[in-house]
Formats: C-alpha cells, sequence, structure tokens
C-alpha cells in the first residue's frame, strides 16, 4: 500500500514539478516503485527466475538515471 501511495505522489508530483531535473527524479522513482510491486508479486509467486528479471530492471532503472542526468547536466561534471 505504502508503494502504491508513494507511486501516486511522484507521478503527480512529475505532472506539477517546477523543471525537468525534479520529473526526471519523480520518474526515476515511479519505476523503481514498479520495480517494488514486481519484487512483491515475485516474492509472493515464489519464482527465482523472476528475480533475475528484476535485478535487470533496477540496472537498466539506473543506467537510464546517469543517462537523464548527463543530458540535463548538458555532459558537464
Amino acid at each position: 500500500m505504502i508503494v502504491v501511495a508513494s507511486m501516486v505522489v511522484a507521478a503527480i508530483r512529475a505532472v506539477r514539478g517546477p523543471g525537468d531535473a525534479n520529473r526526471a527524479v519523480m520518474a526515476d522513482l515511479s519505476y523503481f516503485c514498479a520495480v517494488a510491486l514486481f519484487v512483491l508479486f515475485v516474492i509472493r509467486q515464489g519464482s527465482a527466475v523472476a528475480l533475475d528479471v528484476v535485478m535487470l530492471g533496477s540496472l537498466i532503472g539506473i543506467l537510464s538515471t546517469v543517462a537523464l542526468a548527463r543530458l540535463l547536466s548538458r555532459g558537464q561534471r
């Protein structure tokens, strides 16, 4: 229930956010909330294969966050 509530708050904040960075962070939060919901489903089902999918999805989420941060900062460190 808490994961769903944070997903709703993140979606509202992403729509009403003042800047691109704020929207990017909320999109990232929404993505990882969706991954958390999938983890809860996998734990309930007891599938070991789906845990590999969760790890791959988390890796893709982290890499997309880094790529988006590079785009927003225009390549500056």
